[in-house]
C-alpha cells in the first residue's frame, strides 16, 4: 500500500503541475493576443513578448505533456482500450480535444474509405438515413457564412467566424463519420456493438439467445427500458437480440438516465442490412412474441 501511494503521489504532483502550466501557457497567450487588438502593443513587440515568453512556455508544456502522458504509447491497452480512451481517462479536461480528435481521424479514415475493425471480423452498418442531417447542417452553415461576411464589416472578425463555421463543419461531418468507420461487427466468437468511437456491448456468441426482425417505432434515440437497450438514432429499429445472461453496456444516453452498472438482457437497434446482421449470429432468424 506504501509503494502504491508513494507511486501516486509523483502522478499527482505531474497532473497539477501540467495544469497549471497550461493555464499559465493560455492565459499568457490571450493576453498578448488582447494588448495587441487593444493597440496597447504594437505588432513588433507582440511578435517579440510572444517569441521571448510564449514559445518557451510551449516547449516547457511540450516536455511535461511527454512526462505524464508518454507511458500511455499508441498501441491498444490490455483492456482493449486506445491512446485516446487512457487519455480521456487519465484527464477529463482533455475530453473535448479527444472528441475532436477522433471526429477528425474519423473524418480522415471515411476519406480513404477505411474502417476500424479487427482481422476477420464481418461488418455491419447502422448509418443509413443519418447522413442527412450533417448535409443540412453543411449547407446551413455555409449559407449563415455567407450572410457573416457581407454583414460584419471587421476582416479580422470574418476570418475568425470563417475559422470557426470551417472548424464546426468538419467536426459535426467527423461525428457522424465516426459511425461510418466504426461499424457494429462480428467476429468468430463474439458479437461487438457499438455507437460511434465507444463500444456499447461485446457479447459472445453462445450467450445469445435468440435473434429476430423486429420493427420498433417508439424510438429514434437511443434508451434504456428497464433491462432493455435501445439503440438507433433517426430510424426505427429492425432487429431484437436477446441474451441468455444480461451483458454489461455502456449504454450511449445521458448520465442520468443511464442506471448505475447498467447490464442489457435484451437490445432493440438498427443495421442497414438486418437479413445479413442475422444470418451473421447462431441463433436462426424467427418471430418472437411481444
Amino acid at each position: 500500500m506504501a509503494e502504491m501511494g508513494s507511486m501516486t503521489r509523483p502522478s499527482t504532483r505531474l497532473r497539477t503541475a501540467h495544469r497549471v502550466h497550461s493555464g499559465v501557457t493560455i492565459a499568457v497567450a490571450v493576453t498578448l493576443l488582447a494588448l495587441n487588438l487593444a493597440g496597447a502593443l504594437s505588432g513588433g513587440m507582440a511578435l517579440g513578448l510572444f517569441l521571448a515568453i510564449e514559445v518557451p512556455l510551449i516547449l516547457v508544456f511540450a516536455v511535461i505533456s511527454v512526462l505524464r502522458f508518454g507511458r500511455f504509447g499508441r498501441t491498444t491497452g490490455a483492456d482493449g482500450t486506445d491512446f485516446l480512451d487512457r487519455l480521456e481517462a487519465e484527464e477529463p479536461l482533455l475530453r473535448p480535444v479527444v472528441s475532436e480528435l477522433r471526429a477528425f481521424t474519423s473524418l480522415f479514415l471515411v476519406i480513404g474509405r477505411k474502417r476500424q475493425l479487427p482481422p476477420g471480423a464481418e461488418p455491419f452498418g447502422y448509418t443509413k438515413g443519418t447522413m442527412t442531417l450533417p448535409a443540412v447542417l453543411t449547407v446551413l452553415s455555409l449559407v449563415e457564412l455567407l450572410i457573416v461576411h457581407i454583414l460584419v464589416p471587421w476582416p479580422w472578425l470574418q476570418i475568425v467566424l470563417l475559422v470557426l463555421t470551417v472548424w464546426g463543419v468538419f467536426f459535426i461531418l467527423g461525428f457522424f463519420a465516426s459511425r461510418v468507420v466504426r461499424p457494429h461487427f462480428v467476429t468468430a466468437d463474439r458479437l461487438h456493438l457499438r455507437w460511434g468511437h465507444k463500444t456499447v456491448l461485446t457479447s459472445p456468441l453462445a450467450n445469445i439467445l435468440s435473434v429476430a426482425r423486429r420493427t420498433n417505432h417508439a424510438h429514434t434515440q437511443p434508451q434504456i427500458e428497464g433491462n432493455r437497450l435501445v439503440l438507433t438514432q433517426f430510424q426505427s429499429t429492425n432487429v431484437l437480440i436477446r441474451f441468455v445472461e444480461p451483458v454489461p453496456a455502456a449504454a450511449p444516453v445521458a448520465r442520468r438516465h443511464r442506471p448505475e452498472g447498467f447490464h442489457a438482457s435484451e437490445v432493440h437497434l438498427y443495421v442497414d442490412d438486418p437479413d445479413a446482421f442475422l444470418h451473421a449470429l447462431p441463433s436462426p432468424p424467427r418471430t418472437l412474441s411481444p
